[in-house]
């Protein structure tokens, strides 16, 4: 912050309308059931160092933050309104560069030039994000707050002197002039006090080794300044001799390096990183978008109808159209029954059904565009998942058991505010098991109040009270062809049947392939 900045009383946010989130660190559990662990990766791996992971691990708990966000996110879709964002992104990252130079190097004089060099990418940067939200000032209230605050900033006294600083060193460097002398193994810096250009005279001596015309001038390469940014010992040599010939300018320039150490404003940093977080996802769904797959911004309701329209699993969608394809897209509408149940054939894309609607959720609570047509969903207090778990060689339990310690744990924490995602829990169990232990697993629920999306080969309980069932299809012409299309129907009670024959190699196709009727 420059020294002697006042600190605001409110603070500004992208992520919220009244304070600074201060995200947690430890990645939510239901994260690798759900495959936002990968999506994380996908979206931050390239931002390394910005923290970015703590704003994707906090859903929000509250509509007044969701709304802020979601006004955020609106605009910054909008190409306009992020364009200055992405400007301000690319000056902090060459603040940033110049920073580190100027921690790296050895030589006191190049620190503090490329520690003025940052500062003047700052001050520029800055300029250029006021003066665009000057043109069009951001609607939505996170940005209008940062366009305010930026204003107050540079409007206050310890910028403006910081600014002038800057300013004079700067062109106490321009005004520089020397002449480098170099004969028979010497060399001699002076004051340039009049005389011959002799630049000039040798690009006039070797014009005509320059091209056809010989107008122009080759520029010699400049790769190499960023490829080995330090100076050698003449060089170093010559810019001590410099320091002594300009004492006052390069006062100026050592007063900014002693006096601004930490010049760049914590707010503004702040500022960076968040908006970061919401480039980083609106980039990501951009070609998905641009594929004609559907997002959209869910309303959020405290009670049901809520529904879903031609939403889709965002990390098998991004893959799919990678590779020039589209997922399939699904419905679901919660209104009476909370708890959904879906059956039919494995394969059928039960499983990735249920990860979608948790993943809907998750990014809904993070007030970011989700996948889908129309959208209306609740703000879960908590996301609980069981999904099938690797058996543990070194636990001494048996894998019915260790799931049954897990089902206990996940419905002692489920509440009327809670998002239940069960995943064919009961797989470890015989059948006559599997069907008791459902249906007092279903009935908890219910009478508990979670919304619940439950995959099961057990059609049965999709019968039970308070259960609404549905169908992972197939082709009627052809069922052993996947639709991947998840339908509100009746079960059919074939999905256990299929599950058994594939399981004993009884299908249809395993048996022609068998009797040497196959291809």
């Amino acid at each position: 912050m420059v020294k002697g900045a006042k600190i605001p009383e409110k603070i500004p946010s992208l992520m919220g309308p009244s304070s600074l989130t201060y995200p947690e660190v430890s990645r939510p559990s239901y994260f690798p059931d759900l495959h936002l662990d990968e999506l994380e990766g996908l979206l931050f791996s390239a931002q390394a160092g910005y923290g970015l992971e703590g704003f994707f691990r906090s859903p929000l708990r509250d509509g007044a933050s969701l709304a802020h966000r979601q006004a955020v996110a609106r605009e910054l879709e909008e190409g306009e309104a992020s364009l200055p964002l992405r400007g301000f992104l690319r000056t902090m990252e060459a603040v940033r560069g110049f920073l580190g130079l100027a921690e790296k190097t050895r030589h006191s004089w190049q620190k503090a030039l490329y520690f003025l060099q940052a500062a003047g990418a700052y001050i520029g940067g800055l300029e250029s994000l006021r003066g665009a939200w000057e043109k069009a000032f951001p609607r939505s209230q996170g940005l209008r707050s940062y366009a305010a605050y930026l204003v107050a900033y540079q409007e206050d006294p310890a910028f403006s002197a910081f600014r002038q600083e800057v300013a004079e060193a700067k062109e106490g460097l321009d005004e520089v002039r020397y002449r480098l002398h170099v004969h028979e193994g010497r060399l001699v810096v002076q004051a340039y006090q009049g005389g011959e250009d002799y630049g000039e005279r040798v690009k006039e001596t070797f014009r005509p080794f320059f091209g056809p015309g010989g107008s122009k001038v080759p520029r010699l390469p400049q790769g190499g300044a960023e490829a080995n940014p330090w100076l050698n010992h003449i060089e170093e040599w010559i810019l001590d001799r410099l320091a002594e010939l300009f004492p006052q300018a390069f006062a100026r320039v050592g007063s900014l390096y002693q006096g601004h150490q930490r010049f760049v404003d914590p707010v503004l940093m702040q500022l960076e990183r968040e908006a970061r977080f919401f480039l980083a996802y609106l980039d990501f769904i951009a070609p998905l978008r641009k594929a004609g797959l559907p997002f959209t911004y869910p309303e959020a309701g405290e009670n049901p109808p809520y529904f879903a329209q031609e939403a889709f699993d965002l990390v098998l969608g991004a893959k799919l159209v990678a590779e020039g394809k589209k997922p399939v897209l699904n419905d679901f509408l919660v209104e009476g029954e909370r708890i959904l149940l879906v059956s039919g054939a494995n394969q059928g894309g039960k499983t990735t059904f249920a990860r979608m609607v948790g993943q809907l959720h998750h990014l809904f609570a993070l007030g970011l565009p989700v996948p889908g047509r129309r959208a209306r969903l609740s703000l879960p207090e908590r996301i609980l998942t069981h999904f099938e778990a690797r058996e543990n060689p070194e636990d001494p339990r048996s894998k019915l058991e260790a799931d049954l310690v897990r089902l206990k744990e996940l419905l002692d924490q489920a509440s009327p505010q809670s998002l239940v995602l069960l995943n064919e829990p009961l797989a470890s169990a015989a059948l006559l098991d599997a069907r008791a232990i459902g249906r007092f697993l279903l009935d908890r629920l219910r009478e508990k109040g979670s919304l619940t999306v439950m995959v099961t080969f057990l059609d049965e309980l999709a019968r039970l009270k308070g259960v609404k069932s549905l169908v992972a299809e197939v082709n009627p012409k052809d069922p052993a062809q996947r639709t991947f299309r998840i339908r509100e129907r009746p079960a059919d009670g074939k999905a256990y049947a299929l599950s058994l024959a594939e399981t004993y190699g009884l299908t249809y196709d395993a048996l022609r392939g068998r009797l040497g009727g196959g291809a």
